[in-house]
């Protein structure tokens, strides 16, 4: 850690299975560290979980909007800070699933299980490419808004330099004519 608080971030769809598992480590010496406090957030900022003066611990919860979900890390000095390494695994969908207690569960073996995972697989997949299609659509009508925006700008500025060059072929005309040079 370079500061007393490190955050990680993580975009997340609605309705995801999210897990996360932390550690904290000596610098040099790959053993338990310093106890650190943990506070993970969802995109509106309401604390999902929250732990304090743990070495190692771990988190689990479905997202209920889709957007940044933030997990902090914190010590309480910088000294501390520099001597602490924090491992953290995040993981979402699929990979957050404990397949061992279900095959157990259900009764499954190892084929059927491999079987679920890629049908997981592939629905977590489908769902992102949705989620794709909507933000690619969402950006294309800013991008056409935007574009029309910027050609009534270009007439209206295309219309004050007429404008403006008709008021000083005026101006100048009637500026000569009165010095009787033209």
């Amino acid at each position: 850690m370079q500061s007393q608080i490190k955050c990680v971030y993580e975009e997340i769809n609605n309705n995801v299975i999210v897990v996360g598992e932390y550690k904290s480590l000596h610098k040099e010496q790959h053993q338990n560290g310093p106890p650190v406090n943990v506070k993970v957030e969802d995109p509106h900022g309401t604390v999902l979980h929250e732990s304090t003066g743990k070495t190692e611990g771990q988190f689990a919860f479905t997202s209920k909007t889709a957007g940044e979900y933030k997990a902090c890390f914190s010590v309480p000095d910088i000294q501390t800070a520099y001597q602490t390494k924090l491992k953290v695994d995040w993981r979402t969908g699929v990979a957050a699933t404990d397949w061992n207690a279900i095959a157990k569960k259900e009764h499954l073996d190892a084929l059927t299980v491999e079987l679920r995972k890629l049908e997981d697989n592939i629905r977590e997949v489908y769902s992102e490419m949705l989620a794709l299609q909507q933000r690619e659509q969402e950006m294309r009508n800013i991008s056409e808004e935007t574009n029309t925006r910027v050609a009534w700008y270009s007439i209206a500025s295309l219309g004050v330099c007429v404008a403006s060059a008709l008021v000083q072929l005026w101006y100048l005309r009637r500026f000569f004519k009165r010095k009787k040079l033209l």
